[in-house]
């Protein structure tokens, strides 16, 4: 072979190739395929060198104008190869994508990201992200391969995955039963294969274990262990939702999130952090669907009626709304436990009977905002205490614990935090008196029944005291009503010295003890009263005495 014959290109294809293109039968259309890769320039003297059997074109060489017609064929049937993706490959190029019929009242194109979340999009959508890539498409009529668009043969495909809905089963790693359905959970971060058979806790996350015994629960066995059953009882039975709602509060840097966080770790990737109240509240709340734990760290303020209702809907109800972007909103599944954090002393409404909520007072020690403390459980859950822990509380000792109700997940630990926080939720009227009773402490005015506990107490005064609008004085009056002999009705005494004496309307109350023990029984709780403050405060020089 003459070198000089040939261009440089030429030399630096493969030898079977370079033999092909000189010796091969004459077929342009077909071998152009060897030197697709070339620039049009190198193309198109390749296909005009008399040498190059292989690539001689069919036009007579002597008529120029056919030639080029031919040569601009070629060049156009290369772009449309090197374009278009051949047609057997295409499973392997959407293989990742599902078509779903009904996601909502609308067909979708789903998928997950590289962070397993699941992406929808429109047909309209997920046409135009796909809008510069075509296929070659037999069309039977014709008898002729076409030019089309990838997405189009992709969705009347048989080999394209579709399925009638997309569905959240938690727990379930094999073929569901139903073909039709679309499964978005997306497995354990952990093995399953192995099971934990020992009733003992494991020494391998001992640290993060003793944090939670120390900090998270106070050292209390009863609240540590049904902590632990809260823990057990979302990894066994993860398609079921809890009525119990875990609420951490505490100050920053005493492992609240700290401890959330690692426990989330055992669902990745169904968790979500919430830190704004219009995630759940707002519009477009598909981010909750497929969700095991939500985490709500200072996401909600006690003193907002409308939050402390987002949270009861988050916590007991069996289904929860959901609105998807472009999708008409649909009911769906509420599998999620949820975590609340904050730092704020008041956390939460609980009302009188609450049966939400376990509410934690955290409390590190010595070891708040204590770095290196935390970085030792942290490695400790690193290097194999995440494992231990994810198959102790999925092994058979919790799940006999479970089935046989000897963990109830209604029979939670009334904590010293949750009372606290039914403290800070009595609605006005009630925590006025409230703090009466644990102050011992009566309006600037009252009277006393001479050798008796009783005093009398104003409704109006006391209003006036605490500054309550008028329209609350009605109320005020209904609730101190509690504390009277058989709920007796008011009365009116004289107030007041000289001009400034007058009749106002109130109740007489027996002693602090007899009142505070009908309050307890209203409240349907004890309550932590003062040690040293056990009667009225009543100074002798300014007792009103009733005239008899």
């Amino acid at each position: 072979m003459d070198k000089n014959s040939f261009p440089k290109w030429f030399y630096e294809l493969p030898m079977q190739v370079q033999h092909a293109l000189q010796y091969r039968e004459q077929n342009p259309y077909r071998n152009v395929q060897y030197i697709s890769h070339l620039s049009p320039d190198e193309i198109r003297e390749a296909l005009l060198h008399p040498e190059l059997n292989a690539l001689r074109l069919y036009a007579d060489p002597n008529d120029k104008e056919e030639t080029e017609k031919e040569v601009l064929a070629l060049l156009r049937h290369i772009a449309w190869e090197t374009d278009t993706a051949v047609y057997t490959q295409l499973p392997e190029q959407l293989n990742h994508y599902k078509f779903v019929r009904h996601y909502g009242n609308k067909a979708m194109v789903v998928h997950w990201d590289y962070q397993t979340r699941m992406i929808y999009q429109s047909i309209a959508e997920f046409k135009n992200s796909h809008i510069d890539k075509f296929i070659a498409h037999w069309n039977p009529k014709t008898g002729q391969w076409e030019r089309r668009p990838l997405v189009e043969v992709w969705l009347k495909d048989p080999r394209t995955p579709k399925y009638d809905s997309v569905e959240f089963l938690p727990g379930v790693e094999h073929e569901i039963d139903h073909p039709g359905i679309l499964n978005s959970w997306r497995g354990w971060p952990c093995n399953t294969a192995y099971v934990d058979y020992s009733d003992n806790e494991p020494e391998a996350c001992r640290l993060f274990l003793n944090h939670m015994y120390d900090n998270l629960c106070g050292g209390d066995a009863d609240v540590y262990t049904y902590l632990l059953g809260w823990m057990a009882d979302a990894l066994i039975n993860p398609h079921r939702t809890s009525e119990v709602a875990i609420v951490l509060r505490g100050a920053q840097g005493s492992g609240k999130t700290f401890w959330a966080n690692r426990f989330m770790s055992l669902f990745t990737p169904h968790t979500l952090t919430l830190d704004k109240p219009n995630q759940v509240t707002g519009n477009f709340n598909k981010h909750l669907e497929d969700k095991c734990v939500v985490f709500a760290d200072e996401a909600f303020f006690a003193g907002n009626h409308q939050h402390a209702a987002t949270l009861k809907t988050l916590i007991t109800s069996d289904e929860i709304f959901i609105e998807p972007k472009g999708v008409d909103g649909y009911m769906a599944k509420k599998l999620f436990r949820v975590i609340i954090a904050s730092n704020d002393e008041h956390v939460i409404r609980a009302e009188i009977d609450d049966r939400r909520y376990l509410v934690l007072d955290v409390d590190a020690g010595a070891h708040n905002q204590d770095g290196a403390y935390f970085k030792a459980i942290a490695e400790e859950w690193d290097n194999g205490g995440k494992q231990a822990l994810f198959h102790w509380l999925r092994g058979n000792s919790w799940k006999e614990n479970i089935e046989l109700g000897l963990w109830d997940v209604r029979k939670r630990p009334q904590t010293r935090a949750l009372q606290r926080q039914k403290d800070l939720s009595l609605p006005e009227t009630q925590a006025i008196i409230h703090q009466m009773l644990h102050d011992g402490e009566l309006p600037e005015l009252y009277s006393t029944k001479p050798d008796t506990d009783y005093v009398f107490v104003s409704t109006r005064l006391l209003a006036q005291r605490h500054r309550l609008k008028p329209k609350d004085e009605t109320a005020l009056g209904k609730d101190i009503r509690l504390l009277t002999d058989q709920n007796t009705e008011s009365v009116r005494v004289y107030l007041g010295e000289g001009y400034n004496r007058k009749q106002y309307r109130g109740f007489w109350l027996p002693s602090l003890k007899v009142c505070r023990e009908r309050w307890e029984d209203f409240l349907r709780r004890s309550v932590d009263w003062p040690d040293d403050v056990s009667s009225w405060s009543v100074e002798e020089d300014r007792i009103e005495t009733p005239p008899f």
